[in-house]
């Protein structure tokens, strides 16, 4: 899948909050994005996720309640909020308290991206291509439909 994304290779790679693993590094238009091979998930350090989509005000967040354990933050290992994000606020994702950065689990990427093109977000194609093919959405049935 990764194939045409250069991988970067730090020292400090982070550990997926999820798996406890440590991830790897894709970088796209000069971000580093820290992906987990197991989980499928992918962490934005602060600014990243507004940097890649490219937009000129930030997605907004608010905070949420869910029954979903706590994670450690990736880089200052303290429990991570729980926030729904998007222009209608129905993402749920993990979000650090001291504002290091975002998790999000497999499919919420692409979700996320929907949302946004769904409310007038112009999102470039090539920018909505990498988001949404990230990690593959699991299917709901066995067609994939």
């Amino acid at each position: 899948t990764f194939n045409h994304w250069p991988i970067s290779q730090r020292m400090n790679t982070v550990k997926c909050p999820v798996c406890r693993v440590p991830g790897f590094v894709v970088e796209y238009q000069g971000v580093e994005l820290d992906l987990c091979a197991e989980c499928n998930g992918i962490w934005f350090d602060r600014g990243e996720l507004d940097l890649v989509l490219g937009h000129d005000h930030p997605v907004n967040q608010a905070p949420a309640s869910s029954d979903e354990a706590k994670r450690p933050c990736p880089i200052c290992r303290k429990k991570m909020d729980k926030v729904n994000i998007g222009p209608d606020r129905r993402v749920l994702i993990d979000a650090c308290p001291e504002g290091c950065g975002l998790w999000f689990d497999q499919g919420e990427l692409s979700e996320l991206t929907h949302s946004l093109q769904s409310e007038g977000w112009q999102v470039a194609p090539e920018v909505r291509e990498f988001l949404c093919g990230m990690f593959p959405e699991t299917p709901t049935n066995p067609d994939g439909e």
